[in-house]
């Protein structure tokens, strides 16, 4: 009771792309996540639960990119038929890729070593809880990568952002070749239409939210929950009509691993002006032919002229 959030995230699929050794990564996020726990509080209740728990939230984002990426292939890698222990009924257990294991479970100890050496600098104690896998929403589309621990939506989709008619940067966009309508929900609401590849889009391996089976997204989350996450893991698994009788096995089966699982159905294209839709690969490459502009460069000229009138 009484604790913020205290969340940092890293891409590591992006920052490998950067040149950087991941442990040094995650153990910045560490000591910048424990910096926050010194910010100042004026609710006694938080600053009593802070000094006494020093709860941090590194998180990891863009998963699916990184783990196929190096990996070669998904970090599930089979299901074996075993009797649960509690019910003696049968249950397919996940066999994870030892490599996966090996690299997460190392980014985990640099975190926690990382918060060690830095609670004796500070002269305070050590976290708590040290790591998590946030939604990501917004922050993965900026980086560029698959949100959390989620897979893509599919490899190559129309992502749908909703501006208020009035934003200035519509011009710069419609200038550029973004296709743009009205809303068709609410007033004074413009819909663009941005084309999006999923990294490894292409690969044999890849698997999206609509091909991806209800039972390994259980089974990546709970990868994530053991080997990764000693707060909680943020997941959507996404289901087909035919799978939804599994839900509630499921459930159960992963009742004592992972802590709380939100589930959608998926939707596919079937919704007018969803905010996702997925399309193949050849309408992707004729959308992207339509983009002829630098909308930065279109939006500051812009701005350039407005300055220069006034």
């Amino acid at each position: 009771n009484g604790e913020p959030c205290n969340l940092f995230e890293v891409f590591p699929f992006i920052a490998e792309k950067q040149g950087w050794d991941l442990k040094e990564a995650f153990a910045l996020a560490a000591r910048y996540t424990k910096r926050v726990t010194f910010s100042h509080y004026d609710w006694e209740v938080s600053r009593n639960a802070i000094n006494k728990n020093r709860r941090i939230g590194v998180s990891m984002s863009g998963i699916q990119d990184w783990l196929l990426n190096d990996l070669g292939h998904r970090v599930v890698i089979g299901f074996k038929d075993v009797e649960d222990p509690a019910t003696g009924e049968k249950i397919k257990k996940a066999i994870y890729d030892p490599k996966g294991i090996k690299v997460v479970d190392q980014l985990y100890q640099a975190v926690v070593e990382a918060d060690r050496k830095y609670s004796q600098e500070l002269h305070c104690n050590p976290s708590i809880k040290h790591t998590t896998v946030k939604p990501s929403g917004t922050v993965a589309k900026l980086a560029g990568v698959s949100e959390g621990m989620h897979f893509h939506y599919s490899g190559y989709l129309i992502q749908r952002i909703r501006f208020q008619e009035s934003d200035p940067l519509l011009p710069a966009l419609r200038a550029c070749g973004y296709h743009t309508e009205p809303d068709i929900y609410t007033d004074h609401t413009i819909v663009v239409d941005f084309p999006i590849k999923a990294a490894n889009a292409d690969s044999k391996n890849f698997a999206s939210a609509g091909t991806v089976s209800i039972a390994e997204q259980f089974a990546t989350q709970a990868f994530l929950q053991t080997y990764w996450s000693d707060n909680a893991v943020s997941c959507t698994v996404t289901f087909q009509d035919d799978e939804s009788k599994q839900i509630a096995p499921l459930l159960h089966q992963y009742r004592h691993i992972i802590k709380s699982t939100s589930l959608l159905p998926y939707y596919g294209g079937s919704l007018k002006q969803a905010p996702k839709q997925p399309i193949s690969k050849d309408i992707y490459l004729e959308r992207k032919k339509q983009i002829t502009g630098d909308v930065e460069a279109f939006f500051e000229a812009e701005n350039d002229d407005i300055k220069g009138l006034e």
